[in-house]
């Protein structure tokens, strides 16, 4: 890693005339943290910034959460690895606040601490369900088929098959519409795409003949964008209905998938029912009148759990230099375009308190390095990661994603097997990295 003090600029104080730049720490790695940094540099261009996330990639949900045959969306990335390349603008990865740094020590090394730690669990449906049916979030399956290193369902204890030839997807926003598209798609369709083509054969050896959406709103008020469906509806191959009518007309020849969409369906239960998942609904305004519908897997849609982002409870969470972005701020997860805006109005007030009043001086980064671990992760090995996985990708695709934390680090360290020596280090420096 670079040194702070030796790559930005110092800021003098009006009251002392002694050197005090503005030392950033944000936690989170994803789109809000990027878009946070970003605006810092815009707004304070001397600042000095660094950048944590638990794992060893940058871009969070950039990398593991927008689906992966969006490429275009994904590309957004490049912008935020400009900011990276800025003096005075640090990213350290594999590094879990909370565990490895305690809380206070970034309340003690940094003049402003930002949270942008995002949503990681799917938010639960809250029927009576049965704890044996095959109930699958949308993110964590997203999550598989990105290469998380730290899905859950790579993680599953029991293992993880097909998901069936039949499946139920409750939600209408646009996860719902991805996860439908990614079930549906032929291999044909990730063409450079950066899925996981071996997670992909677990869960769908074959695309899904049978895909049911659920929603309890009419379609009027359906969260999606409407050319998301469009897009799911021009698959070769899919066809789609709504309430009963096709969405683009009928198809000239067999489909070989068949999305049926249903509105105002409020879900009541999800049980095993003969060797299959029966989800009981009855129709919005009329609970007397239920429908049964029997699937193979239920796929949940319905954003993330706020919950979550309290679910690490630091000490001085509440401090005045503590704020939060994306999730943590508004409990839900917004497209790309709100996370940026989000994030240049939180930096207004970052900038406001910090610009209200003289600081003594913090040492940044530098306070930090003891207690990082050896295996951190500094942005030039980030880039040993992503040159890596670009190398070896399969045929037609993109890139092929590491799959595990020890690849990764692996990659980081540019070496086939674990080093016992600090893996991120980039060659002689003034400080090593830790």
């Amino acid at each position: 890693m670079r040194t702070p003090a030796e790559t930005a600029p110092n800021r003098p104080t009006a009251a002392t005339g002694d050197a005090v730049p503005f030392r950033v720490a944000v936690v989170g790695a994803g789109p809000s943290g990027c878009y946070t940094a970003q605006a810092l540099c815009k707004g304070q261009p001397d600042i000095e910034i660094v950048v944590l996330d638990s794992l060893p990639t940058p871009f969070g949900l950039v990398r593991y959460g927008i689906a992966p045959d969006h490429q275009g969306a994904k590309a957004v990335s490049r912008q935020f690895e400009r900011v990276f390349a800025q003096p005075g603008v640090e990213f350290v990865g594999n590094v879990s606040v909370g565990t490895d740094v305690g809380f206070e020590s970034l309340l003690e090394n940094f003049h402003a601490v930002v949270l942008a730690t995002g949503l990681g669990a799917d938010r639960h449906l809250g029927i009576d369900q049965d704890p044996d049916a095959r109930v699958v979030g949308a993110g964590d399956l997203i999550r598989l088929l990105n290469s998380d290193p730290d899905s859950r369902l790579r993680r599953r204890r029991d293992g993880l098959d097909s998901l069936g030839t039949e499946v139920v997807i409750i939600g209408t926003g646009n996860v719902a519409v991805d996860v439908a598209r990614l079930l549906a798609k032929s291999d044909l369709d990730f063409i450079a795409s950066d899925v996981d083509d071996d997670a992909l054969r677990t869960v769908a050896p074959d695309p899904v003949r049978t895909i049911h959406i659920l929603g309890r709103c009419p379609s009027h008020l359906a969260k999606w964008d409407t050319s998301m469906v469009k897009e799911l509806a021009q698959v070769v191959g899919v066809h789609v209905t709504v309430d009963g009518a096709p969405l683009l007309g009928e198809p000239e020849v067999s489909p070989r998938t068949t999305v049926d969409v249903r509105f105002e369906r409020v879900p009541v239960s999800i049980r095993r029912h003969d060797g299959r998942i029966r989800v009981t609904t009855h129709r919005a305004g009329d609970s007397h009148l239920a429908d049964h519908l029997d699937a193979d897997t239920v796929i949940t849609a319905l954003g993330f759990d706020s919950s979550a982002a309290q679910a690490a409870r630091f000490d001085g969470l509440d401090a005045p230099n503590v704020f939060r972005v994306g999730g943590p701020a508004t409990g839900r997860l917004g497209n790309l375009a709100e996370n940026r805006k989000l994030a240049a109005d939180t930096v207004k007030d970052i900038l406001a308190f910090l610009r209200g009043r003289e600081h003594r001086p913090r040492a940044g980064l530098d306070g930090l390095r003891g207690q990082l671990p050896a295996s951190a992760v500094g942005f030039e090995a980030w880039r040993r990661i992503d040159d890596a996985e670009i190398r070896r990708a399969r045929p037609d695709r993109c890139r092929t994603k590491f799959t595990t934390r020890d690849e990764l680090l692996a990659a980081a360290a540019d070496s086939a097997v674990l080093p016992s020596t600090p893996l991120a280090t980039t060659g002689p420096s003034t400080t090593q990295e830790k």
